[in-house]
């Protein structure tokens, strides 16, 4: 019976995480640097330098990358909003992290990322589903500024306003992105963003 070396077995699942990042990374790059229409379980193999079934071996399905990928994508954020959470208060965390997402968008990971993301979703209900649900981890951050800057709001409009507040600002990619004619205007666009979403939670109608 062969006997196992101790910490081969940690070994062995840091190798096989150092393959998940390999297979992400390829995935992403492929994505930002040839569309969505070129992001294939086989293209993304020869990109990692593996085989598709090697790759499968990790990702069973082509959903299953796109939403590992996803999830790390947002972790990346959510580690940024976490680090801001923790200084001021409420309002200046808002406001704080308003001013970073619509600046974010003026980088060429994100001018393309995402809105090749969501070409890809209108062909495929997997990667819909996986975009939903990466946003809402985005928005439920909000929500809970939102609910701790203005406790009179219900947990429907803290949502609905969560939902506003994302998607104006996901709009703005394809006008101030990485070298989009509007760019320059980004800080402009930032006070002006800050002002109107925080009238909106302090003061806002919005519907129950």
């Amino acid at each position: 019976m062969k006997v196992r070396k101790k910490g081969s077995k940690r070994g062995s699942y840091k190798k096989g995480e150092d393959r998940k990042d390999t297979i992400l990374d390829a995935a992403y790059n492929l994505l930002i640097n040839s569309g969505y229409y070129n992001l294939s379980l086989r293209k993304i193999a020869d990109s990692a330098g593996i085989s598709i079934g090697n790759l499968q071996y990790y990702f069973p399905s082509k959903d299953m990358l796109v939403e590992a990928m996803l999830d790390r994508v947002i972790q990346g954020y959510l580690d940024s909003f976490i680090e801001i959470r923790r200084h001021g208060t409420p309002q200046e965390q808002f406001l704080a992290i308003i001013e970073e997402v619509i600046t974010d968008l003026g980088t060429k990971h994100t001018t393309v990322f995402f809105p090749e993301l969501w070409s890809l979703s209108n062909h495929q209900k997997g990667v819909t589903k996986a975009m939903d649900a990466m946003y809402d981890r985005y928005r439920q951050v909000l929500v809970d500024i939102i609910c701790d800057m203005n406790p009179a709001l219900s947990a429907d409009q803290a949502r609905r306003l969560a939902l506003f507040i994302s998607s104006s600002i996901e709009g703005h990619t394809v006008f101030i992105g990485y070298r989009k004619p509007w760019n320059k205007e980004t800080g402009n666009l930032v006070k002006m963003a800050q002002q109107s979403f925080l009238w909106l939670v302090m003061e806002g109608e919005i519907p129950a």
